[in-house]
């Protein structure tokens, strides 16, 4: 997404300072990690760059963009580019902003979940108060409770996603079911992991019930490793390449991957947990409805009730703390899927699962369980995990 403004605007919500100075300070950055003072765009035309790195469609444009950027430079043309990382962790910014020869803006957790509302909303988001927020959420949950299979999947013609073997199914013939979009990539290592897991729910499901599918929306960069991974898939897809990704992408607007979306068989969609609910629960997530995730949710929030807010680990050299995450991760002890629960260090980026962190205690994980019994590596029914 780009965004031109001119650097001369005032009192407006062009105003270069309304829009980059946020929380964290009044700079950005050159790919050296030197600091660049927003006062010096001042004249400028500039074209605000929101990008994620890991998307497709980024990774294609960039090359294109640095092309024409270093052509306007050369030119002595009074222009600029600032990157908006859309990423959701700061090393994922850190290692792209150092491959760009324009500025970024720094990367900071409370600026990021701002600049995802100027991601889908553009210019409506400005001034960013609270309260604009909360209309644009509640504006934002209107429009998910009334989506349906036809708004997300029926596009200029396109009506149909594709099943084994090239066959071409109608969005029709999906309607009264309960559908899962499933967002992956071949090169995602969690996702390798929740694949098998998510098939075996799948197939589990559909032996009892014909109301149930899953539509996998490509993530990779390149069409050989979107065929090499969906050919193991037993369920449908969104053709690669195909300009209904992009879209369904921005609907969902997820973070972080593996991520599961669902909408119900009377449309409306149900965002948060799906994923967690098919490690938690296996083939017993079905049918996906809300009153599943919360008690997910409850259960979870019990087994952590004898659980310290923290820990040390001989893993690591900084404290653990415990913190409750939607996002489905790899535990950096045993390497195996997590969600949940986490005892992590954010300075690091480093993360246990809790049967990793606490098995050098005498602490219970989870019921009778005792984090550290056992010879294996095991999930239980209620989402804990025992550790060797």
């Amino acid at each position: 997404m780009e965004k031109m403004v001119n650097g001369d605007a005032v009192g407006n919500p062009n105003n270069l300072k309304e829009l980059l100075i946020l929380e964290g300070g009044d700079f950005l950055l050159r790919n050296n990690g030197d600091h660049v003072p927003v006062s010096e765009l001042q004249g400028k035309i500039v074209c605000l760059y929101f990008m994620n790195s890991s998307f497709r469609s980024c990774h294609l444009f960039t090359p294109i963009l640095t092309d024409i950027y270093h052509t306007l430079k050369d030119r002595g043309k009074g222009f600029e580019i600032v990157s908006i990382s859309l990423h959701d962790e700061e090393e994922s910014f850190k290692n792209y902003s150092k491959n760009i020869p324009w500025l970024s803006l720094p990367f900071n957790d409370k600026n990021q979940e701002r600049l995802r509302y100027v991601n889908l909303y553009g210019i409506e988001a400005y001034p960013f108060s609270a309260d604009k927020l909360a209309e644009l959420d509640e504006i934002d949950k209107k429009r998910l409770e009334s989506m349906t299979l036809e708004s997300l999947l029926v596009h200029e013609g396109l009506d149909f996603v594709d099943g084994k073997g090239g066959i071409k199914v109608p969005v029709s013939e999906l309607n009264g079911k309960t559908v899962l979009f499933y967002f992956s990539k071949k090169e995602c290592g969690p996702c390798q992991k929740f694949t098998p897991m998510l098939a075996k729910a799948y197939n589990e499901i559909k032996a009892k019930h014909d109301d149930l599918e899953v539509i996998y929306v490509c993530c990779d960069n390149d069409r050989k490793s979107f065929e090499d991974y969906t050919s193991s898939m037993p369920w449908l897809v969104i053709p690669y390449g195909d300009e209904r990704e992009r879209f369904v992408k921005n609907i969902f607007d997820f973070s972080g991957m593996p991520y599961v979306g669902v909408i119900g068989p009377s449309g409306g969609i149900l965002t948060e947990g799906a994923g967690e609910l098919v490690i938690f629960s296996g083939a017993d997530a079905y049918p996906f409805v809300r009153h599943r995730i919360a008690e997910m949710k409850s259960k979870l929030e019990e087994m952590a009730s004898g659980w310290p807010e923290k820990v040390k680990h001989s893993s690591h050299p900084h404290d653990l703390v415990r913190s409750r995450t939607g996002i489905i991760d790899t535990c950096d002890g045993c390497r195996e899927l997590g969600h949940g629960w986490f005892f992590r260090c954010d300075e690091c980026d480093y993360g246990l699962h809790p049967g990793c962190a606490l098995k050098d205690n005498d602490i219970k994980a989870h019921d009778d369980q005792t984090v550290g019994q056992g010879d294996s590596h095991n999930q239980v029914s209620n989402g804990g995990w025992i550790c060797d």
